[in-house]
């Protein structure tokens, strides 16, 4: 992994603390669901990107 990746990471990671300590100082269910539809969204985007990554592994053919 490399420098780039891993501050894109860290970034995503600070921005995502940041928004909902933000939504909680306003009102602190809505910090949960905001929490909650984040990881949700992680969570489909990782899926979409193993997907991705076993598709360029898997050898062409039969």
């Amino acid at each position: 992994m490399n420098s780039i990746a891993i501050a894109a990471w860290i970034a995503g990671l600070l921005g995502f603390s940041l928004l909902v300590a933000g939504v909680a100082l306003i009102h602190a269910p809505s910090a949960f669901i905001t929490a909650g539809l984040g990881l949700l969204g992680w969570a489909w985007l990782a899926d979409k990107a193993s997907v991705h990554a076993q598709r360029l592994t898997k050898p062409e053919g039969g």
